[in-house]
């Protein structure tokens, strides 16, 4: 079987490690590279968070570093709202990965930031890279807009994480990632590239059960250990302080891409509102043409397949026991 050529850009974040440890285990994925990015939490925590869980669950993929700031927001002040709303609550804990402190990596960074790297990639692959986003989309944006040969055909797919159909979690309007950094999902939407929307309001509902955390609880491996431990933190969080459940907001963009059929899609037009008052950050989704003649230029996820999200997410799981 021909393996899908992934590249996975992060702001590593409680649920994009359980993505990164499912990306490495995932039999017909060839992981070619993550990259990082500000979002969840600074660059200092989310690339070194990438660089040692990848390490730690025994994968020598590239890790780049990639950028510090969006390109026109200002972060702390995103999160500062995020945490707000949250009744103070800190989805990622302090580091961005709950707590967890993983061993520094032997080894370090690939010697080409993100921009680059995430070029290469596409050329090396021959148009078949699919990129898997799961923070701001500021790296893809700045990629296509230093290499715009990037918009003709060299990247398979761009699979997303980031906007909603419907609602926000930051603003009533605006989803965390697209908030972050708007002009970046706008560059994205408007290459021709084409794209995948796995917004929040989908991801809302890729609630993991705890029988599925308590399984995994009786794994092993290094990989599954870490995960266990970031649901424990989520399961803890939730119980306690009433923040989001077990969402694998991150972990359903990376199955979608694996395997299609964890959501259902319709072809619509999206764009990210970069200049509103009040609604900067919303991810316009046109469902109809009373605005105008949208041309669709976005596959959007609408439902979700918990079961075989979890299916797919334990035979992940159990793989990386079999690497033990």
């Amino acid at each position: 079987m021909k393996k899908l050529r992934i590249l996975m850009d992060c702001d590593t974040g409680t649920d994009d490690a359980i993505a990164l440890v499912c990306a490495a285990n995932t039999p017909n994925v060839e992981l070619r590279a993550v990259t990082t990015v500000a979002g969840n939490a600074d660059l200092c925590f989310t690339a070194p968070n990438t660089l040692n869980l990848m390490r730690y669950i025994g994968c020598p993929v590239k890790v780049s570093k990639g950028a510090e700031t969006p390109i026109k927001r200002v972060l702390s002040e995103i999160r500062e709202k995020v945490d707000e709303e949250a009744g103070q609550i800190d989805t990622h804990g302090d580091n961005g990965l709950g707590g967890i402190v993983l061993p520094e990596a032997k080894d370090g960074f690939y010697p080409l930031d993100a921009v680059d790297t995430i070029y290469e990639e596409a050329k090396a692959c021959g148009g078949e890279l699919v990129i898997i986003a799961t923070g701001p989309l500021t790296n893809i944006a700045n990629a296509i807009t230093k290499h715009p040969e990037l918009k003709d055909g060299l990247i398979k797919k761009i699979v997303f994480m980031g906007g909603a159909a419907k609602g926000g979690n930051t603003t009533a309007v605006a989803e965390f990632n697209w908030l972050c950094d708007p002009e970046a999902a706008h560059i994205v939407l408007m290459s021709g590239i084409p794209c995948v929307m796995v917004g929040l309001d989908v991801t809302e509902k890729a609630e993991i059960s705890d029988e599925f955390c308590d399984r995994v609880r009786t794994l092993r491996s290094n990989g599954a250990k870490v995960c266990s431990e970031i649901l424990e933190f989520m399961r803890a969080r939730r119980d306690t302080h009433g923040g989001e459940s077990t969402l694998m907001h991150d972990g359903l963009a990376l199955a979608a891409a694996v395997i299609p059929d964890v959501v259902s899609c319709r072809h619509l037009f999206v764009d990210a509102e970069c200049d509103g008052k009040y609604t900067f950050g919303h991810s316009f989704v046109a469902f109809d043409n009373r605005l105008g003649d949208f041309t669709p230029n976005c596959d959007v996820a609408l439902e979700v397949n918990v079961k075989m999200l979890e299916e797919y997410m334990w035979d992940c799981l159990i793989r990386s026991e079999e690497k033990r």
